[in-house]
């Protein structure tokens, strides 16, 4: 897999749509590039359903090398092979135990479990960073919230999807209107022509707006919630901008019964530069 710029040394979160996109995969095969800055912080964006719920559910587990630091529990850590020294232990307790920040003795596999809010786990990967835990930090995203961005900083993204045959043109629209969204101009003080939107672009939202309408100035790209084809539609036929931007790194497609060369060509012109291995076959 192609180095991937920004990653070492910086802030990477791996989000994707639904379960078995890879996300977890992806963030795995990460993990040479990132180690390359020095220690690297491992977080997940919220906790797991099916640990929350019990009944033998088990997360996916990360592999972590000697000094790596990894959000967890006090009993995923002494499950953990990786014997993690404990370098914060936050207040109160999760279904799960006691959240904390540990650093790797040696190298095992830990199950991460993230903080209960997306505030808390924006001050955890802070923590790391202040403190030199962690050079890098990478954080496996909640299925389908690309919305836990902003409390992340300045953060670079990878996004991660599960493409079959029956959701091929649905998945390709989804991912061109991604990454319009994410190349849109970053203006923190936009012209005074534009409409300054303050809270979430709906398609209420839109369909109040004044038409014309000149150009349009969001908060942040995470805002739109419009559906792939009204957003396209938008964005070319309005100057829209964002006041606070986040890099797209690529976009990862766990094909099922999908060439990649068909994926290529339903996608189009325009994003190939973004488009990612397969992260099982990177895995493989």
């Amino acid at each position: 897999m192609r180095a991937l710029a920004g990653v070492a040394g910086g802030v990477t979160a791996v989000t994707g749509l639904g379960k078995g996109s890879g996300k977890t995969t992806f963030l795995n095969a990460l993990l040479p590039a990132a180690r390359t800055a020095g220690p690297v912080g491992l977080f997940s964006a919220g906790v797991d359903g099916g640990l929350k719920a019990g009944g033998g559910a088990r997360a996916a587990a990360v592999r972590v090398g000697e000094g790596d630091v990894v959000l967890t529990t006090d009993l995923f850590a002494r499950a953990s092979p990786a014997r993690l020294e404990v370098l914060e232990a936050f207040e109160g307790r999760t279904v799960l135990g006691r959240l904390l920040l540990g650093r790797a003795l040696r190298p095992g596999e830990v199950t991460l479990v993230g903080a209960e809010s997306v505030g808390a786990l924006g001050e955890a990967v802070a923590l790391a960073r202040r403190e030199g835990w962690a050079a890098t930090c990478l954080v496996d995203g909640a299925a389908s919230r690309v919305t836990q961005l902003g409390a992340l900083g300045d953060v670079g993204f990878v996004f991660t999807l599960r493409v079959e045959s029956g959701s091929l043109a649905r998945a390709a629209e989804g991912v061109r209107a991604l990454a319009a969204l994410a190349r849109l101009p970053v203006d923190p003080e936009p012209p005074p022509d534009a409409l300054r939107l303050e809270g979430p672009l709906t398609e209420e939202v839109l369909a109040d707006l004044p038409s014309p309408l000149a150009a349009l100035s969001l908060a942040e790209f995470t805002k739109s919630f419009l559906p792939p084809r009204l957003l396209l539609r938008l964005l070319g036929s309005t100057a829209c901008s964002v006041r606070r931007g986040f890099r797209l790194l690529g976009i990862a497609a766990s094909l099922r019964d999908v060439g990649a060369d068909e994926w290529r060509e339903a996608i189009g012109p325009g994003v190939e530069d973004l488009l990612l291995p397969n992260p099982y076959e990177v895995a493989a």
